[in-house]
């Protein structure tokens, strides 16, 4: 059953590229099928011909300039990209730096300590260090394209709200004419709540204009830092209960490829420095430990707050429908029983689509993790034998590409709902959820 919209990860390595580009040999029968089905085609008209051959060049062509503005999306974010990082690698150094000094010295110390620092007082210290450096590398137009649209959303409630209470309101409200010069200083009128219900109603049809440009602007900039992702794709990501944990973790991922970038150029200029390169190629493994870090987080907030929380909701319903069963036995409204049972039938189904949807985010974010973990050990290795600066220059150009791997982080077209009550309840849980934060 797959009604809801199923968000994956795909991380894919050169070997799958290549397998795809292999053609496709079909098997002697199936080709032969097809030959005969060929042969049973009746003959196009010219007209056919021509609506057909018009049509696929009008697909080509809006192919075309999808590419296109993928390309151009692609172009400004590496721009972009590059001038955040130069202004962010001021403040993202000083955690850096220090992360590595306390990594550094973490095996000198005892596991545990009375007095002074410990290996597990240092790991708080580390975790502290890179937490801070998560919140300077979180700076992007992505986020704040995010917020805006999440203000935007929240003015829409807010007036849509005051509209519902104008128009309560106005059902017994006096019109302009029953009211005296006093009492207009005091009362609202009818007339006056008509003019503050079509104020709010283009006050909403305003912002919903807004909120469509911002999300072509919102999608661009996803597709722009590797994000293979269409418009419903982008607005399940703003919905849902881990949308912003999943962009803030693209986000960083990003900006890390930018600093990876400095520090690549860096290490080249520093020449035979081997304290320069140390030091550079140091950031780059606690980089990678940033990476490490944010990706366990994702996972075990997925699967220790938000699974165990719907588990509850999906048993909360079950209990409400067996009260329902109960008070219908006992001659309850049937009507009542049936919407009842309904409803919460419809909670089941949607905490049941939502908890696989979220299982398989912290299964993919899982598995990209077991993948870093090699190109950690590999760092940490280097970095503990590193005895040349033209071998560290090397290897950091090799960490580059490995970055800009790791980062193809690639989303197929996301479904949206079948029905308007699935989404409605999709969207009632995120709010609860969103609660447990």
């Amino acid at each position: 059953m797959k009604r809801f919209l199923v968000l994956s990860l795909l991380l894919l390595p050169a070997c799958d590229w290549e397998s795809n580009r292999k053609p496709k040999v079909e098997p002697a029968g199936e080709a032969q099928d097809q030959a005969d089905a060929d042969a049973e085609t009746p003959d196009l008209t010219p007209e056919e011909i021509a609506a057909a051959e018009a049509l696929a060049a009008e697909l080509a062509a809006e192919r075309a300039a999808a590419e296109a503005r993928r390309a151009e999306a692609v172009k400004r974010a590496d721009e972009a990209r590059k001038e955040r990082a130069k202004k962010l690698f001021g403040e993202v150094m000083p955690p850096l730096t220090e992360a590595k000094e306390a990594y550094d010295r973490h095996d000198e110390l005892d596991e545990s300590a009375w007095f002074g620092e410990d290996q597990e007082s240092n790991q708080e210290k580390i975790d502290e260090l890179l937490d801070e450096a998560i919140v300077v590398l979180g700076i992007s137009g992505i986020a704040t394209t995010r917020q805006e649209l999440r203000t935007l959303q929240e003015e829409i409630e807010a007036l849509e709200q005051q509209r519902i209470e104008d128009r309560e309101a106005r059902i017994g409200a006096p019109s302009e004419a029953e009211l005296n010069r006093l009492e207009q200083t005091y009362k609202t009128s009818r007339e006056e709540y008509d003019e503050r219900i079509d104020e709010a109603t283009a006050g909403i049809g305003d912002r919903r204009h807004r909120i469509a440009e911002l999300e072509m602007e919102f999608v661009e900039e996803l597709q722009g830092i590797g994000l293979d992702i269409d418009l419903e794709g982008a607005r399940a990501l703003l919905a849902t209960v881990n949308g912003d944990d999943f962009i803030e973790m693209c986000v960083v991922f990003d900006n890390v490829r930018g600093i990876t970038e400095q520090l690549e150029e860096l290490t080249n200029a520093s020449g035979e420095s081997l304290d320069a390169a140390k030091r550079y190629y140091g950031s780059y493994v606690v980089l990678i430990k940033l990476m490490d870090r944010i990706q366990k987080d994702f996972v075990r907030r997925t699967r220790d707050e938000m699974l165990p929380k719907l588990a509850e909701y999906e048993e909360k319903a079950r209990e409400i429908i067996r009260d329902a069963e109960r008070n219908l036995a006992e001659g309850g409204n049937p009507a009542i029983a049936e919407q009842n049972i309904r409803s919460n039938e419809l909670t089941i189904e949607a905490t049941r689509f939502y908890a696989e949807y979220l299982r398989q985010q912290a299964n993919e974010i899982e598995a990209r993790n077991e993948a870093l973990q090699v190109t950690l050990r590999d760092a940490e290795n280097t970095y503990d034998t590193v005895s040349l600066s033209s071998q560290v220059a090397a290897i950091m150009k090799e960490g580059q590409r490995n970055f800009a791997a790791l980062l193809r982080l690639e989303l197929p077209a996301l479904r949206g709902f079948e029905n308007a009550e699935l989404k409605a309840e999709f969207e009632r849980l995120t709010r609860e959820l969103n609660g447990v934060n």
